[in-house]
């Protein structure tokens, strides 16, 4: 099974391209209006790290074929490029069933976006705001696709009290983090996230690793 997560910062490079935020039309005041234009510049940026058109990868997870975690860091595009090509090589390998939790709707736009964006290869992949038959949600299973509403992997590691390691940070931490400096963190986080994906998979859908073997 090919479990996955990233973790995503903002990317400089798109700002630019963002039309500039205005003030309340009822502002008068300039030093008001600066401020407020100010506020909402950066509370607008401050959401682009989980902009699948806005953001980029700084840490890529996955499991190999013996269920082992590893956990590629990206300091830079030159490191994401290659990781991604990484990572589409082993989604095309024969028998590949991949899975992850909320991939459709944000992990698996973002690594489409970013290889389109540096140039990657990868195979065609059809997403639906319901799923994709090209590979496992576990939040869209968990939720009979939205019926009974959305809940994180912690919840669900816990209701199915799961032997996995809690995480003290979460996916919103993540660009503070890397702003600090502290890949370690960052990489700690995102192995974490897999792991309990990994082992929430084995518990909702045991028939996977059944017909593996």
């Amino acid at each position: 099974m090919l479990v996955f997560d990233v973790e995503t910062t903002a990317d400089p490079t798109a700002i630019p391209l963002l039309p500039p935020c205005e003030a309340p039309g009822n502002f008068r005041d300039p030093e008001k209006i600066a401020t407020a234009i100010a506020e909402r510049t950066a509370e607008r940026n401050s959401r682009l790290a989980l902009d699948p058109d806005c953001c980029r990868i700084v840490a890529l997870g996955v499991t190999d074929t013996d269920g082992l975690v590893s956990v590629t860091l990206c300091p830079d595009v030159d490191v994401e490029q290659a990781a991604l090509v990484t990572f589409w090589g082993a989604w095309s390998t024969p028998g590949s069933q991949p899975i992850g939790y909320n991939c459709v709707a944000f992990d698996l736009p973002v690594l489409i976006q970013r290889s389109r964006l540096l140039d990657v290869w990868m195979p065609r992949i059809t997403l639906r705001k319901y799923g994709s038959p090209d590979c496992t949600d576990l939040m869209l299973d968990l939720s009979h696709n939205g019926l009974t509403g959305y809940k994180s992997l912690t919840f669900w590691c816990r209701r199915f009290a799961l032997d996995v390691p809690e995480d003290q940070t979460s996916g919103k931490d993540v660009a503070a983090l890397v702003a600090a400096g502290q890949w370690d963190t960052v990489a700690a986080h995102c192995h974490t996230d897999v792991v309990r994906t990994l082992a929430l998979a084995r518990r909702v859908h045991p028939w996977m690793w059944e017909r593996a073997v």
